[in-house]
């Protein structure tokens, strides 16, 4: 076929994935056509969304239920939070391209969180998303989703900044901000840290309101109402720490400090035996855990031992 539009491609590999899982090669091949250009993307989630759409209807009839083959990797930032449903029926690429066009010119389904963007971040520095009205860093061990003027923080820490009122839901509460605000979802527990600015939070379900000024903190749990109440400086610079980049130990032990250490870092601090019972204080930098294991080993005469991703302390 000359000239193939995006559509077209997106459906071959879709359909491709099907057959089999993608080799090395084909994936890499896949990341780079997905990357060349924005369209490529939105073509993909059509032609997914197309498919899904197929299975789905599919799977309604008896003796549907066929294993599902491996996922396909897609980057990053373009990932489906779903896993793809197991195949169910076989769709030709023709068929496929003429369905995108009809999802394309037809009668649109309203807006899916699936369509969306998830950016997480696992045992590395923070990053930062664009949302509307402004960003989202985001914590290690976190994750967003971004679909249009929606941002979700599904799990972990972020900081969202604007200077025009940026919405981020998270657990049972939807916060409108101006300025800067600390967002994190820790089990049922979901907690707000205006940190300048302005803002406003919006319990769901109730369309009960808070309103937060700077310093402000409002958590709520599972079970318990809203609770709204002002930080110290002190609790305020402890609780920021991470996006300065800095550890604050105030009695915490060895092990716990490398638990802190290891959610930021790849090469990984492991503590052995009584070790792990000792007790340092002090501000440490959190991508530098060879400098930690030095001071722990002049402060509290310990020993370690660095290897290739990890540093044992005894």
């Amino acid at each position: 076929m000359e000239n193939p539009t995006p559509d077209t491609i997106a459906a071959d590999w879709v359909t491709r994935m099907d057959r089999a899982a993608l080799s090395a090669g084909e994936q890499a091949e896949l990341d780079r056509w997905l990357g060349a250009d924005i369209r490529h993307r939105g073509a993909m989630i059509r032609a997914q969304v197309v498919w899904q759409a197929t299975e789905r209807a599919a799977a309604l009839k008896p003796g549907a239920g066929a294993p599902a083959p491996e996922a396909c990797r897609l980057p990053e930032a373009f990932a489906f939070r779903h896993a793809r449903p197991a195949p169910v029926r076989r769709l030709s690429r023709r068929a496929m391209v003429a369905a995108s066009a009809a999802l394309m010119v037809g009668a649109r389904p309203a807006p899916s969180r699936e369509m969306g963007r998830f950016f997480s971040v696992r045992d590395a520095a923070p990053r930062s998303v664009a949302i509307a009205g402004g960003t989202v860093r985001l914590d290690c061990f976190s994750g967003l989703l971004v679909g249009g003027a929606d941002a979700r923080l599904l799990d972990g820490r972020c900081v969202v900044s604007s200077r025009r009122e940026a919405r981020l839901d998270a657990g049972g509460l939807i916060f409108r901000s101006v300025g800067r605000m600390q967002v994190s979802i820790a089990g049922e527990n979901t907690v707000g840290l205006l940190l300048s600015g302005s803002a406003v939070a919006i319990r769901r379900g109730t369309g009960e309101r808070f309103m937060l000024h700077a310093g402000d903190c409002l958590t709520m749990g599972a079970d318990a109402a809203p609770r709204l109440h002002a930080l110290t400086a002190e609790e305020l610079a402890r609780a920021t720490n991470w996006e300065r980049g800095v550890v604050e130990l105030q009695g915490e032990t060895l092990g716990d400090a490398a638990a802190i250490f290891n959610r930021y870092n790849s090469r990984k601090l492991v503590v052995h035996g009584q070790a792990g019972g000792r007790v340092l204080m002090g501000s440490f930098a959190l991508d530098d855990p060879d400098a930690f294991a030095r001071v722990a080993r002049s402060v509290l005469h310990v020993d370690y031992v660095g290897s290739p991703g990890r540093l044992d302390i005894f």
